[in-house]
């Protein structure tokens, strides 16, 4: 058997854990920010309004912020050889269903979250109105193409890498028994969707999508510890956004082939998603399956009561991180004409958080010991 601990003691157990979810934020802040920066500074005009290239901005950060936690963080906290498998036919049946399965789920939610709503008079408003295309858009293919690249594949792959790939075997190296990783890697997975709802979107629909979101995590989750191949949860993830940012369009667009292709996606999808979920629940009850057992069953290798608490403290803080940062940034930008100083201090600034999180990261890396 073999206990795995930190170095600095049991309440920092998922110490390192949490420090990923700190660099996944800031890392793709970064790289926001620092492009925008140069494109304004280097008078770079980009042939489109300021929606798409803000768009097209994001799905470069999140390009460059793939290759960075693939190649260098994934290695630099120790889970590069975590378990792989190679993708199959069963899986991949699999993933589809629980496509179905995850968006019946999360419309039942959002649903029945709306209507108690409604009984108050309180009206959901999205935090992404402002990356909707409007009907000027529609006249060039390319500003369609770009809406969906950071929006499905940018989205699924770069989030998919650190809260799955990443974060699930970082808390499974420290002791954490599957289930508990899902779940806690999709709670700070919704809440990292927080700071940008209470800017954008008013409490009603933070609720709303932050709820949409954990189960979503849930189902991410499991699909990739099942299947131990994050490919599989990016298809899920991306689908799900695909379908989710494609209503507004086919809304916009107001195409009455388009909404009927739609509708009949959208409810077939949904039909067949209540069948798996009362078909699972039924096989589940009746006998349940090795992998589901060894999934709700499967006890951690050492306590980690403090440890979690750690962990869920310390993520939930290194959430806002980015975002007080960000504010900073923008503070600065405002007061300071020197650009200059101004991409000093942003580099200072952002360069000075990341080494800190690397660097008390590492001192608390994960010791075994076998007993």
């Amino acid at each position: 058997m073999v206990l795995i601990k930190e170095k600095n003691g049991k309440f920092l157990n998922f110490f390192t854990a949490s420090i990923v979810v700190s660099v996944g934020g800031l890392l793709l802040n970064f790289l926001l920010i620092l492009i925008s920066s140069i494109i304004v500074v280097a008078e770079i005009h980009l042939p489109f309004d300021y929606v798409i290239s803000n768009l097209l901005i994001v799905f470069l950060s999140q390009l460059i912020g793939t290759f960075v936690v693939y190649f260098i963080l994934i290695p630099l906290f120790k889970v590069k050889n975590s378990e792989f498998r190679q993708v199959n036919l069963f899986n991949s049946l699999r993933t589809v269903l629980l496509i179905c399965g995850t968006f019946t789920l999360i419309s039942s939610i959002s649903f029945v979250l709306v209507y108690i709503f409604g009984l108050f008079n309180l009206i959901p408003q999205s935090g992404y109105t402002n990356v909707l295309l409007n009907i000027g858009h529609l006249a060039n293919p390319l500003n369609i193409l770009i809406y969906y690249l950071p929006l499905t594949i940018g989205a699924a792959v770069y989030e998919e890498l650190v809260y799955r790939r990443l974060l699930i075997p970082l808390l499974e190296q420290r002791g954490m028994s599957p289930s508990p990783a899902i779940l806690f890697s999709s709670l700070l997975f919704a809440l990292a969707h927080l700071p940008n709802d209470l800017i954008a979107a008013n409490l009603t629909g933070t609720i709303i999508h932050i709820s949409a979101v954990f189960f979503i995590g849930i189902s991410l989750g499991l699909i990739y510890v099942i299947t131990r191949n994050v490919l599989y949860s990016m298809v899920i993830h991306a689908f799900l956004n695909f379908i989710s940012f494609s209503g507004p369009l086919v809304i916009l667009v107001a195409n009455s082939t388009l909404t009927l292709i739609y509708n009949i996606t959208y409810w077939t999808i949904l039909i067949v998603g209540v069948g798996i979920l009362i078909f699972g629940l039924w096989q589940f009850l009746r006998k349940p399956n090795a992998e589901w057992v060894i999934l709700v069953k499967e006890r951690q290798t050492n306590p980690i009561l403090y440890g979690t608490f750690g962990f869920l403290i310390m993520g939930i803080i290194g959430i806002f991180i980015p975002f007080i940062i960000q504010n900073i940034i923008i503070g600065l930008e405002i007061a300071v004409y020197s650009v200059l100083l101004y991409f000093l201090v942003l580099i200072i600034c952002f360069g000075a958080f990341l080494v800190l999180f690397l660097w008390l990261g590492n001192r608390a890396m994960y010791e075994s010991k076998k007993i």
